[in-house]
């Protein structure tokens, strides 16, 4: 999305059930991007992912979601092919790779 372009949609286009903890009104697509793309790959439905599609180029989606720290690892599979990426560039994979599990079995 350009500085100065306004987004189609308006938030509340997104499932209500994304933002349970924050208000709406008090998001900004340009802004709060990581956070409402995070949302979206954890908690969204096929219509939320087709939203943030016409919101996001490809460019600013490869931005995001390299750089958000926690995503599932259905979540990076399905970036990692939808924005042609290796998994290896995303944020969430590499640190999870270098922190131990607690639980070792």
């Amino acid at each position: 999305m350009k500085a100065n372009s306004k987004p189609e949609h308006n938030i509340s286009a997104l499932s209500r059930h994304l933002f349970w903890d924050t208000p709406p009104e008090n998001i900004d697509w340009y802004e709060h991007r990581a956070f409402i793309v995070e949302r979206v790959m954890g908690y969204g439905i096929m219509k939320d992912w087709e939203i943030i599609k016409q919101i996001y180029t490809k460019e600013e989606m490869r931005e995001i979601v390299t750089a958000i720290r926690v995503l599932d690892d259905f979540s990076i599979a399905f970036l990692s092919v939808v924005l042609d990426l290796p998994k290896e560039n995303f944020r969430c994979y590499t640190e999870r790779q270098s922190q131990p599990s607690f639980w070792h079995y």
